[in-house]
């Protein structure tokens, strides 16, 4: 095939897919078509190296974004009276969103590129742009108001709009003409700017001032974040970079690493997981954040820090703004996120708190995320670690404990620390049923690189948690607030019979321990009753226990069976899990599920 009919065939192909990302990215149609053309016409342009590549449009795509950008000035479809109310709601999620956050959405949701052809272009290591993409579906989880699993086609229903109206594209032919023109004009150019460059190079040596700028210097010329009204120049804030974190403290805290500064910001945007705005007090009158990470080392994972701060105009600001970062990280709903852990810390500020987090896409990464308040201070302190090892909380919390103490003897800082002590505590309440498990309790499953999704909750009329060998209800016979959901994998094609069930429900609480002592004596005695029955109890304690059931259903299939029953007060919740094969949790796992599903049950007391 000759290289016009090579470009062609591209060309057909993908002017499209192109025109549907640039206008998720900007909102403006006619900008983005121009965009779009322009952009083939620099491709012909330089098709000798580009018919090369694996896929042509890794070099079309970024050149097609990057011209949309520039070329729109405002939200033309804010004006398009013919665009669709549903389409006009998507994009108005997508135009809140940061540009970098929006960008890694549509990359993932509406193009080809492989995760590391995304981080190229959104110009981010591998691992920080893995972490927008996660803020980025839970932001537009929550403005656009879907699930996870309908993101996608949410924005595939801009492909309709865009390819939809009567503007036509130009022949190959046209592009192909303009492209070889371009040549032209670029090599005549080149001479010319030659020329120039030699002449003009004095003058760029130094800046006005007589110094030699560079990129350290520009990054930590930091400012406070505007105030609502131009008119009036805001007072100094008493919290300037001298305040954050250095590479030597983060050393101290996090041992055996070299650290580096890679960037000091004047504002937060999507920094920390599961953030759900920019910052946690609007009206913060100052935010710092500065971003540490290790040099690689053969064989460890990769670490990286973030402090933030945000500096309130009053207490009851920043005690709002404490509040809204720890519900940001207890109800993470960002996709494939479990909550580890949660730790309240003593003597530490005036409130401090820590959460660990595990984001189970590939690739892992885990999280310890310490927020601590002093005075009219908030400051999070996040370590982030490649992989799913066992989080590092200790170290965090020294990170914490050095950002407090740096802050606090300011004139806007409270407590500091004192022999802080953290000690693990329930997982708080989060979510629209809070006193049931939801997605983000989910530990992953082995050989599943899926969300989990979960079902409406239901009144609890049958038990789907039991098993044949408790066979128990949570219906009627004084049985208050009882309620049933089911959690499933979709796309993952496993078992039909695979999933996670939980029932819950309220009794007097002599009788829910009753119930619990009852469901034991059950399970205790079931092998002896139902014949091809093995009861294996995986953990027991007071208020919770757990077994794994297997039953055989004929000579060449066995059923297995994993269930939990647990207890908090007069609160009871049944959880029942049915693996398919080797796409299981561990026992330990399960266990830990259990614990938390009690947890959970504190919002029903």
């Amino acid at each position: 095939m000759s290289d016009p009919e090579q470009f062609d065939v591209f060309y057909a192909e993908a002017r499209d897919r192109l025109l549907v990302q640039a206008f998720a990215l900007t909102g403006d149609l006619p900008a983005s078509r121009g965009a779009v053309r322009d952009s083939f016409i620099a491709a012909w342009h330089r098709w000798s190296k580009l018919r090369r590549l694996d896929d042509p449009q890794s070099w079309v795509r970024p050149h097609a974004l990057t011209h949309a950008q520039r070329r729109h000035t405002a939200r033309i479809f804010h004006r398009d009276r013919k665009l669709d109310p549903d389409l006009r709601a998507t994009l108005d999620a997508l135009h809140k969103l940061p540009v970098t956050a929006r960008k890694a959405l549509i990359l993932a949701e509406l193009s080809s590129a492989s995760a590391p052809e995304r981080a190229r272009e959104l110009g981010l290591p591998l691992e920080e742009a893995e972490r927008r993409l996660l803020d980025a579906r839970v932001q537009f989880i929550d403005l656009r108001d879907v699930p996870a699993t309908e993101i996608h086609s949410t924005l595939e229903r801009l492909t309709g709009h865009c390819t939809g109206t009567d503007q036509r594209w130009p022949r190959a032919t046209i592009i192909r003409r303009a492209g070889a023109a371009r040549r032209r004009t670029h090599a005549l150019a080149g001479a010319a700017l030659v020329t120039a460059t030699l002449l003009v190079s004095g003058f760029l040596v130094v800046d006005t001032h007589g110094v030699r700028p560079t990129l350290e210097s520009a990054r930590q010329r930091i400012t406070s974040v505007p105030g609502e009204t131009a008119s009036a120049s805001p007072a100094p804030s008493p919290i300037t970079t001298a305040a954050l974190l250095t590479k030597a403290q983060v050393a101290r805290a996090v041992p055996g690493r070299t650290w580096r500064v890679t960037g000091t910001d004047p504002a937060q945007h999507s920094t920390l997981p599961c953030q759900r705005r920019s910052y946690a007090d609007p009206k913060a009158t100052t935010a710092l954040v500065r971003n540490f990470t290790t040099r690689r080392a053969k064989g460890k994972p990769q670490l990286a820090a973030v402090q933030t701060m945000e500096f309130s105009r009053d207490t009851a600001g920043a005690v709002k703004g404490f509040d809204t970062a720890t519900g940001w990280f207890a109800g993470c709903s960002v996709p494939q996120t479990q909550l580890l852990a949660v730790r309240r810390v003593a003597r530490l500020g005036d409130e401090a708190q820590q959460y660990a987090l595990r984001a189970w896409h590939a690739p892992a990464m885990t999280f310890v995320l310490g927020i601590a308040r002093t005075g009219r201070v908030n400051t999070v302190t996040l370590t982030r670690t490649t992989g799913s090892g066992e989080p590092d909380l200790d170290a965090n919390l020294r990170l914490l404990v050095s950002a407090v103490d740096d802050v606090c003897p300011t004139s806007v800082g409270g407590r500091c620390s004192s022999l802080p002590k953290a000690a693990s505590m329930p997982a708080p309440a989060a979510g629209k049923l809070p006193m049931m498990l939801s997605e983000l309790d989910l530990p992953p499953v082995a050989g599943v690189q899926r969300p989990w999704a979960g079902t409406t909750p239901r009144q609890a009329l049958s038990n789907v948690a039991a098993t044949t060998c408790d066979d128990s209800g949570f219906h009627g016979h004084g049985w208050k607030h009882d309620a049933t959901r089911s959690f499933l994998i979709p796309g993952a094609h496993l078992a039909m019979a695979f999933g996670l069930t939980q029932t819950i429900g309220r009794l007097p609480e002599a009788r829910a321990k009753a119930f619990v002592d009852g469901v034991r004596s059950r399970l205790a005695s079931c092998g002896d009753r139902q014949l091809g029955t093995k009861v294996l109890r995986v953990a027991n304690g007071p208020n919770q226990s757990v077994w794994r059931v297997r039953t055989q259903v004929s000579d060449k299939q066995t059923v297995t069976f994993y269930m939990g029953v647990v207890r908090n007060g007069g609160a009871v919740a049944q959880v029942g899990f049915v693996p398919d094969g080797s796409h299981t949790m561990t026992p330990d796992q399960f266990t830990a599920l259990v614990h938390r599903a009690g947890e959970r049950l504190a919002a029903m007391r």
